[in-house]
This record gives C-alpha cells, sequence and structure tokens, in this order.
C-alpha cells in the first residue's frame, strides 16, 4: 500500500499504535459535534454561546474517550459476525455488497494457519490470539503483519463519533420539530442523515484493512509453523 510505504519512510509507525487511535477518536468526535453547534444554538437561543460550547466540547470529548475504550466491539461485534469463525461471508469468493473482501480467501488461509499451530485451540473463537501469539515471536516479520492493524484502528477511531453523532442530531431534531422550529429540525436530519452514510462508507475501508491484517498474519503463521514437520520414519 502506498500509505504504508509513505509511513515507513516516515518512521510514524511508533506513534500511531501507541496513541493514533485515542487522537483520531477524540478529535473526530470534537469535530463532529462541534459542526452541530449552530444547529443547536438556533435551537437552543436562550443559552450563551460560550456555555453551549464548552457543552458541546465536554460532550464530544466524553463521547471520544467512550469510543475509544470500546472500539473493539467493531472488532468482536461486526466484523466477526462477516468473517469469524463462523462468518456468514466466509464462503463469499467475490465482494460481498460490491465492497467489502471476499472470506473465501481468509477462510482457506486461516485453516493453514491453525495446521501450523502446535495446538488446535479448544474453541474456534481463541484462534487469531492463538496465531498473533505466534506471529509476535518474529519481531521484524510481525512489524510488516501488524501495519494493516494500525491503519485499521485509525479508521475504526472514526465509527462510534459518528454513531454518537447521529444520535444526538436526531434527538435534538426530534427536539425541533416538538418545539416548533421545523427549519432547524429539516437541518438537524440532514446532519444525522449525512453522519450516518460516513459511518457506513467508513466501514468499507476498516473493514479491508482488518482483513488484511488476518490475510498477512495467517500466511506469516501458514509459512512458518510453530511445530517443525514430522519426519517420514525411514525405510530400512
Amino acid at each position: 500500500m502506498r500509505v504504508e510505504r509513505v509511513l515507513t519512510w516516515l518512521g510514524a509507525w511508533g506513534a500511531l499504535r501507541f496513541g493514533g487511535a485515542l487522537a483520531v477518536a477524540v478529535l473526530s468526535s470534537l469535530l463532529f459535534l462541534e459542526l452541530l453547534t449552530s444547529s443547536l444554538a438556533r435551537l437552543l437561543p436562550g443559552v450563551a454561546p460560550n456555555r453551549l460550547h464548552f457543552f458541546v466540547v465536554s460532550i464530544g470529548l466524553l463521547f471520544g474517550l467512550i469510543g475509544h475504550f470500546v472500539a473493539d466491539f467493531w472488532d468482536r461485534v461486526v466484523f466477526a459476525h462477516w468473517y469469524g469463525p463462523r462468518g456468514s461471508w466466509l464462503e463469499k469468493a467475490r465482494p460481498p455488497l460490491f465492497a467489502f473482501p471476499p472470506g473465501a480467501e481468509l477462510n482457506r488461509l486461516r485453516g493453514l494457519a491453525v495446521r501450523a499451530l502446535p495446538k488446535r485451540p479448544d474453541s474456534d473463537d481463541w484462534i487469531d490470539r492463538e496465531v498473533m501469539k505466534i506471529a509476535q515471536r518474529q519481531l521484524e516479520r510481525w512489524e510488516r503483519i501488524e501495519h494493516p492493524l494500525i491503519l485499521g484502528r485509525l479508521v475504526r477511531g472514526l465509527l462510534w463519533p459518528s454513531l454518537f453523532a447521529v444520535v444526538l442530531a436526531v434527538v435534538a431534531a426530534a427536539l425541533a420539530f416538538a418545539l416548533g422550529t421545523s427549519a432547524v429540525g429539516g437541518w438537524l436530519l440532514l446532519a444525522g442523515a449525512a453522519y450516518g452514510i460516513l459511518t457506513l462508507l467508513v466501514l468499507v475501508p476498516y473493514t479491508r484493512l482488518r482483513a488484511e491484517f488476518l490475510l498477512r498474519l495467517y500466511q506469516d503463521v501458514a509459512a512458518h509453523p510453530a511445530h517443525p514437520a514430522k519426519r517420514k520414519s525411514e525405510t530400512r
């Protein structure tokens, strides 16, 4: 990937690994909610602008932190539902919905990686955990494997903030219609729809990066088994 080569040249992977996802979640939450401030000001004319701005910034910061610390929901629930051991897209040889990565190759490589493990995990849900333990022992190879995971976490940082913005915009729109300010309510509904579309669009690169990480992970472990191959008994 071109982005991967540029970030490698800049030596930016360390900073992105330890602080990038949190920064994206907080900054995007602040930005998304800040863009709603003008409509909220028209909805609440009795609230001083500085107080409203402080409220929006505080809520944005809180939502950004919450979104960061529960971000693995997208891995454990959404991505796992599509591409996990019992995922609904594992048999897809073509891109599902014409945008998401096909799961057939991922499923094939997962099987090869499992056979390369010293012992098959007791549960299929632990496969990725065990495969990662093996891959992380070789730091030089792991660094390349990890790149899509880091980028995927950066993109993932946009998902919860955009959903929080959808909820806030829809609730504010309902309040606006209840108060008789239909013009403001219309703008807020439009903003909520825009944030909803953004959430759906962000799911595509997030899913592609997450799948690319697993493909690299399985390929590496399958090519470097954790146990030596059994020798055939020599014939006398």
